[in-house]
């Protein structure tokens, strides 16, 4: 009897013994597992309640028990006014993480030459390390032509471009590096900085059938933020040669380029282009049209006027920086504007009339148009026709039975007579990246 009711008397007073107090103060030797199992509350439970990232506790360090989980320290403020008293087991590195700032900021803002501190050290918090900006250039290797200096040998150009000397003739399709002599052009990488491009709005490049003011034309539609998108000329052979010329559908049959369009003016008998053309960066002929289609190796495009129609000859810095370019006109659209009046360099009477038209335009800078059509148009129509299709600028291609536009290899509109070169834009195209 007298031990059941001392087991009833141990039982009442068992609650009272185990309430778990509020608080405890770390002493020598504690650790959260042995103050979890003396207080009952787990060390997960423990460590939550106080915010603790880790098992590390200090002596003298007083814990919560109950309640909701400690607050965090108030980051410094963005004026860098913020103090912190260093504790035992702190590093300028875990301060630094918990502020937002770097250790040589700390170590600047308090004149600090090490990392070593001392538990109550007061340190003055920085302002917050901005957030770095977003880079907005990239860095390309670009393939240009050099012209050899009278001082320059092979050595020193194969270092100045970071290859060597068997690279430098191999490159250029040498037998000897004996043959790398003043005068000659070779071909060597750069490494430029360019912009880096947005993000692409679309696929690389679109084709349609639409009709703006009831004139069926044929549209490609292309986007230059593409890296893999090239616009080149497109030759009837591997290389310009007068007296000979190609349709249309054969020109992209045999480039397997994505979409072509007939390109500019040339000799009706030579085949010759009536202006620039500039393909992978090297002026393959030149002519006085005075505006062009001109077109950087990281694909930013624009209408250019052209020097070599005022000077009669082009310049080795003519184009300089281009990797295609291709004159044509008369210009139709500038800024969103038709076009009405035109340069003095075209002067056929056939040019104004109602003709098949084949034209190239910019919508922006990364947005290149090419359009054709059969309808019989004037310079004029043709030019508020692009207007209506959103194109600001725009520049005339050759036109009458030279019009056509070939999609996926196949001649949609096919020219009636042999042109003297295309212009066709490759997607996927991860070859070499070339500058004037």
């Amino acid at each position: 009897m007298r031990r059941t009711i001392l087991l009833l008397l141990l039982s009442g007073l068992a609650p009272a013994a185990y309430a778990v107090p509020a608080s405890v103060q770390v002493k020598s030797g504690d650790t959260l597992f042995r103050i979890a199992t003396r207080t009952g509350v787990s060390v997960a439970e423990i460590r939550r309640i106080n915010g603790l990232k880790s098992d590390v506790i200090r002596v003298g360090q007083v814990l919560r028990l109950v309640g909701a989980a400690a607050s965090t320290p108030a980051p410094a403020s963005a004026s860098g006014q913020g103090r912190y008293t260093v504790k035992k087991g702190d590093t300028l590195s875990a301060i630094g993480a918990r502020y937002g700032v770097s250790v040589r900021a700390l170590q600047a803002g308090n004149s600090l030459k090490g990392t070593a501190l001392a538990v109550g050290q007061v340190l003055k918090i920085p302002p917050r390390t901005a957030a770095r900006p977003a880079p907005t250039t990239e860095v390309r290797v670009v393939y240009r032509y050099v012209r050899v200096g009278v001082k320059d040998t092979p050595q020193a150009l194969a270092a100045r471009y970071r290859l060597s000397v068997d690279d430098l003739r191999r490159l250029n399709g040498l037998g000897s590096f004996k043959h790398i002599v003043p005068g000659k052009k070779l071909l060597v990488p750069s490494r430029v900085p360019v912009p880096i491009p947005p993000k692409p709005q679309r696929d690389p490049v679109t084709f349609k059938r639409l009709t703006p003011l009831n004139v069926p034309m044929q549209i490609a539609n292309v986007d230059l933020r593409w890296r893999s998108t090239l616009v080149a000329p497109v030759l009837p052979g591997r290389a310009l040669v007068f007296n000979s010329g190609a349709r249309v559908g054969e020109l992209a049959r045999r480039s397997g380029a994505r979409v072509l369009v007939n390109g500019s003016y040339f000799h009706p008998q030579s085949f010759a282009p009536a202006g620039d053309i500039v393909m992978q960066g090297r002026l393959l002929t030149w002519g006085r049209i005075p505006q062009a289609l001109a077109i950087t190796p990281d694909n930013r495009a624009a209408i250019r006027p052209s020097a070599t129609a005022l000077l009669g000859r082009p310049l080795d810095t003519t184009w300089t920086g281009m990797e295609t370019v291709i004159a044509t006109g008369p210009r139709i659209l500038s800024g969103g504007q038709v076009v009405t009046r035109y340069s003095t360099a075209f002067r056929d009477p056939a040019l104004f009339g109602r003709a098949a038209r084949s034209a190239v335009g910019l919508v922006s800078n990364r947005d290149l148009v090419l359009v054709s059509t059969h309808a019989k148009l004037t310079t004029t129509e043709m030019g508020k026709l692009l207007l209506r299709l959103g194109v600001r600028d725009a520049l005339l291609l050759d036109g009458g039975s030279s019009a056509g536009i070939a999609w996926n290899g196949r001649a949609v509109l096919d020219s009636v007579r042999r042109v003297s070169y295309g212009i066709g834009v490759f997607t996927n195209y991860t070859g070499r990246r070339y500058a004037r």
